[in-house]
């Protein structure tokens, strides 16, 4: 069962990767995608140079990183390692920190990938460790390739104390880790027998090297070493955290937290795909409490439940069919610079999915009182030139209407019906989808997306809005209904 809708709320990747267009847009990503019958686009998960592929992709897609990930290494799991650096800036919130962070990663791997997102995104200051010298060079050349020398300064490691020999008098905002999980060579075959014959088997290629993720005593034994470090270091360290792989070894981690006295802690969920991890941190300090991190699982399983829909009647009588409103509506839609497609079609309801790209609805009094004026002084400006001009032009032309005539930042282009067999019982209507693309060719981000629906019930017809998740912010509903409303004659 897929995790992604527990995963992190400020997650980018709670919505899956669009294999497709991310193998469109990187050529080098297009040999590792597959087509099947159906059409559906995807990647084999089972091949480690696919997994190597996509993480480097999503790297160089969603945080400008050209990262190198050599044969035998780690690869990181980008949405995973996200989840990670997201609760790592909750930890913080609760704390109070939210400026100059500084950071320590154990065991930082080849990718350097906690620093490298922790540097990018957030502008944290961060040591990476590492004991495998092979390790440290691609580190290093990671951290160079992106420039981010400035951020991420690599330490070796030579002995067995994770953070004792490189803590000095200085102090951090917080430590990671991502610890190896076996205690041996025999755990990574998925058959091993501490694994529930009912839990399915790995879908993903193994991908690391032995020593990055077998370590003697598993799991346990190496958090609990940084457990007892933790002790001794005291408050230099802020905020200690670590990845834990296994629920299992939960209740003996806690427990020596207790042993050592902490003054609090807290655990959480990474889901992702269909993996589970957990997260632990804990402190020495007592002027913040780390049990009142969010739980993001919390949140997500809180609400849930969707909310009724806004509705508001568009008319009383059956002499109006619903395309009659919808073909308004949709227009209104396009005027905004949003995306329009069509979900449900029969005689009693049109549903639309939309997709806004900023707040295009707010304030249309004022804009179009400034636009007015504007035209006015243009027209001031050079009435009789212009009326010359356009006079010759017309006799001999025909008039274009550009976008920034309609006061739009994008191209709207109308894609006719697939079915047209399936639409002629329905007069005017004729708009399937609409597509919005910048003016430059890139994508544009969402800003909020929504269901639009127009259905008719005992002769009277209908509007709906309601969000698409339940975390939405209703108040953009309200807004938008009061444009239709306005804007409906």
């Amino acid at each position: 069962m897929s995790m992604n809708k527990y995963m992190h709320p400020r997650n980018i990747y709670r919505s899956p990767p669009d294999f497709k267009k991310l193998a469109l847009e990187f050529p080098e990503f297009q040999p590792f995608v597959k087509q099947d019958v159906t059409g559906k686009v995807s990647i084999d998960f089972k091949d480690v140079n696919s997994l190597r592929a996509l993480s480097c992709t999503l790297l160089k897609k969603d945080f400008g990183l050209l990262v190198e990930i050599p044969p035998c290494k780690l690869v990181p799991t980008i949405p995973l390692r996200l989840n990670y650096i997201l609760w790592i800036e909750d930890l913080l919130d609760v704390a109070g920190n939210s400026n100059g962070i500084t950071g320590i990663d154990i065991g930082t791997g080849a990718s350097c990938i906690y620093p490298l997102l922790a540097s990018k995104k957030n502008k944290w200051s961060m040591i990476a460790t590492e004991k495998d010298i092979e390790s440290i060079a691609y580190a290093k050349d990671n951290i160079e390739r992106n420039s981010l020398q400035k951020y991420i300064t690599v330490v070796e490691v030579k002995g067995e104390n994770l953070l004792l020999d490189i803590i000095g008098d200085k102090t951090y905002d917080f430590c990671m880790c991502n610890p190896p999980f076996f205690s041996n060579v025999q755990e990574l075959h998925p058959f091993f027998k501490s694994r529930s014959t009912a839990r399915p088997h790995p879908k993903n290629a193994f991908c690391a090297s032995v020593n990055e993720v077998v370590s003697e005593g598993g799991e346990v034994e190496f958090i609990k070493r940084l457990i007892n470090e933790s002790k001794k270091i005291d408050r230099r360290v802020k905020i200690y955290s670590t990845m834990v792989g296994h629920k299992s070894s939960l209740p003996k981690l806690k427990k020596a937290l207790r042993d050592v006295e902490v003054s609090s802690f807290s655990e959480t969920y990474f889901c992702q795909g269909n993996t589970t991890r957990w997260g632990l941190a804990w402190t020495f300090f007592e002027d913040f409490d780390l049990k009142k991190v969010p739980d993001p699982i919390k949140q997500q399983t809180k609400s849930t439940k969707m909310k009724q829909p806004v509705i508001h009647p568009l008319s009383s009588s059956d002499d109006v069919s619903i395309t009659y409103f919808s073909d308004k509506i949709l227009k209104m839609l396009v005027d905004l610079n949003m995306i329009v497609e069509e979900v449900t079609r029969n005689k009693n309801i049109l549903r639309y999915f939309v997709t806004a790209f900023s707040n295009t609805w707010s304030n249309q009094r004022r804009k179009r009182r400034e636009k007015m004026k504007k035209l006015k002084e243009d027209a001031k400006e050079g009435a009789v030139e212009d009326a010359s001009k356009f006079e010759s032009v017309a006799e001999n032309s025909t008039v274009n209407i550009s976008d920034e005539s309609l006061g739009a930042d994008f191209d709207v282009n109308v894609d006719s019906p697939g079915k047209r067999s399936h639409e002629e019982c329905f007069e005017g209507s004729f708009i399937k989808k609409l597509k919005i693309s910048t003016n430059n060719g890139d994508e544009a981000v969402a800003f909020f997306k929504f269901m639009l629906a127009i259905r008719t019930e005992e002769s009277k017809v209908y509007l709906e809005l309601n969000c698409v998740e339940p975390y939405d912010n209703r108040d953009y509903l309200y807004q938008i209904l009061q444009y239709i409303k306005n804007n409906l004659t």
